[in-house]
């Protein structure tokens, strides 16, 4: 069990509000960019879909190839590929009648990893 938080000693300002401790590492554009790589990765199928293409990089997987991993339909394999798609999680390079799946921009991986890590000194919690 992780030891409790330290509450440091504060004082109050006259209104009853304190003067700001803390402040994001984070602009609001950066949270936004954030909040769609999470929100696109928010789902146990897409997590996997994700994991899959990770563990095949830098070889892209045609969507057949993914189909029989997961117990769901082809339309609904292509509804999660599309929101990785429209998040710029994943990029798609077409064959004739195959779509193969890859990891697209490293730099917004790298961005997660980033924001993800712990903080310097920290017990290992996230790093927001």
């Amino acid at each position: 069990m992780p030891p409790p938080p330290i509450i440091a000693q504060r004082t109050r300002q006259p209104a009853g509000c304190r003067t700001p401790t803390v402040q994001p590492d984070i602009s609001g554009e950066q949270a936004a960019r954030l909040a769609v790589l999470v929100k696109a990765l928010a789902d146990p199928t897409r997590l996997r879909v994700v994991d899959a293409l990770r563990k095949a990089s830098p070889q892209a997987v045609c969507q057949c190839e993914l189909l029989p991993l997961f117990q769901i339909s082809q339309a609904a394999l292509a509804k999660h590929l599309r929101v990785l798609l429209d998040a710029g999680l994943l990029g798609v390079e077409h064959r004739g009648l195959w779509a193969h799946y890859y990891l697209a921009n490293e730099d917004l991986w790298g961005q997660l990893r980033a924001w993800l890590a712990p903080l310097p000194g920290s017990a290992g919690g996230s790093g927001g």
